[in-house]
């Protein structure tokens, strides 16, 4: 089996999110959490809560995971959700004001840019060798 092939299978052994049990606790839980707001109705400081911890606890699966497994898309992944934390953070404790629907512009945006951090790994392949 050529090098690149066997690296890349092992990190694939390694991935975190190749596992159900490890994805949900990692992100789906998360993800859950923060659509279950949408139900929930719960007030904008519970809200702002709620999808702080979720994104803090995503990013740094991402990170633990990149450093596990190298998969490149984690690499970029942890520190935008971390980054989006701080602005959902910032924006729902009106530290700073993005306008009427801030919050939704946070946390859609930091969603967009984790979707983009997938980009990488059609060019170059899933994980780093």
């Amino acid at each position: 089996m050529p090098r690149q092939k066997q690296e890349a299978n092992s990190g694939k052994t390694r991935d975190y999110s190749a596992r159900l049990s490890s994805f949900m606790v990692g992100w789906g839980i998360p993800i859950l959490a923060i659509l279950s707001l949408n139900f929930l109705r719960p007030g904008i400081t519970v809200s702002t809560l709620v999808i702080m911890a979720s994104f803090i606890w995503m990013g740094a699966g991402c990170l633990l995971n990149a450093r596990r497994c190298k998969r490149r898309h984690c690499y970029l992944s942890g520190p935008v959700l971390l980054a989006g934390a701080g602005l959902v953070g910032l924006a729902g404790f009106q530290v700073i004001d993005l306008g009427r629907d801030g919050m939704n512009y946070a946390v859609w945006g930091t969603l967009a840019a984790v979707g983009l951090t997938f980009v990488p790994e059609f060019i170059w392949g899933k994980y780093r060798t």
